[in-house]
């Protein structure tokens, strides 16, 4: 169960949608909440597109500092509104790297867990702006509940009551490294879970051109299905509603986005490798996908080991 979280904020009113849900938590377990803020010194809003004298004689450090204090003042604003509503609550300035430094805080204070919203940048605009969120995944093995916006800006108006999770397994030990967030995150919601496991097509098929027959994708369609009817009974053991879903798809993000959109899903929780640069953008992210494809609230994690095979049923949900 929960019993510190970390909630990263950059002042903007975007950052704040995970705050409902966060304090909801925090009431449900009595976890602590630690708010952050990276401060990150920069010029003046308009410097770039006015001439470089309009701003000879301005005191740059005066102005780092002003706008430091006003930080502070508003991290001071939110843990106020918290102590209002009886959570225990802190906050913290920090300074350098945004991923590095939260990481580090994180440790610090012994969260159990991260809270953020992300804007979700794709391509380009993804890469010139940085994401926190996916560098945050390469930084720390903890738990990150991401709160992003779907394909047309907005964010889900449900993302502070979860009812229902959705939890991605491959049959892998790192997969099932989900599993514990998940299940202490549905204990303090009240959500159910649906156990996903996909079966990848082009596993099975090989490299021939045509879909696999029956015959060929059901014995793995099968072992997939005692595998979750084992987890589940594991799951259901600490007092969980949960469900089982097995589908066999080329792609496992699309699939996964589609199943949570037909299973009506809150949340997807899912483990990954958090493969950063050349490497990621080769062999690509289940989880990224699912981030980019899915309005979805997403929790990840990275786990601290590599996995270790438990079936091989050709399936590629942890990525």
């Amino acid at each position: 169960m929960f019993k510190s979280l970390l909630v990263p904020l950059d002042g903007s009113d975007f950052s704040e949608r995970s705050l409902p849900l966060v304090r909801g938590i925090a009431r449900a377990t009595g976890a602590s909440l630690h708010f952050a803020h990276v401060h990150v010194p920069h010029p003046p809003d308009d410097l770039l597109s006015n001439p470089q004298f309009h701003f000879e004689g301005v005191d740059m450090d005066e102005y780092d500092d002003r706008h430091r204090a006003e930080e502070e003042a508003y991290l001071t604003g939110v843990v106020r509104d918290s102590d209002e509503s009886n959570l225990p609550a802190d906050c913290a300035l920090l300074h350098g790297n945004v991923a590095d430094e939260l990481a580090t805080y994180a440790e610090q204070v012994d969260a159990e867990a991260i809270f953020m919203t992300t804007h979700g940048h794709t391509g380009m605009k993804r890469i010139w702006l940085g994401s926190v969120a996916y560098a945050l995944i390469r930084h720390t093995h903890l738990p990150l509940l991401v709160i992003h916006p779907g394909k047309h800006g907005h964010v889900p108006a449900d993302v502070r009551t979860l009812e229902h999770g959705l939890v991605c397994l491959d049959g892998s030990e790192l997969a099932e490294a989900i599993l514990g967030p998940a299940t202490d995150l549905a204990q303090a919601t009240g959500a159910r879970l649906t156990l996903v496991h996909i079966v990848s097509l082009r596993a099975v098929s090989g490299a021939r051109f045509f879909a696999p027959a029956h015959d060929d994708i059901a014995p793995a369609l099968e072992k997939a299905e005692d595998y979750l009817g084992r987890v589940a009974e594991r799951v259901s053991a600490k007092g969980v509603e949960v469900s089982t879903h097995v589908r066999a798809a080329e792609r496992t993000g699309p699939a996964i986005a589609n199943i949570a959109e037909q299973l009506g899903a809150d949340v997807i929780a899912i483990a990954t490798h958090g493969y950063g640069g050349i490497k990621r953008a080769f062999l690509g992210s289940v989880a990224g996908e699912v981030l980019r494809r899915s309005p979805v609230p997403l929790l990840v994690r990275r786990p601290s080991s590599g996995p270790r095979p438990v079936d091989a049923h050709g399936s590629t949900t942890a990525n």
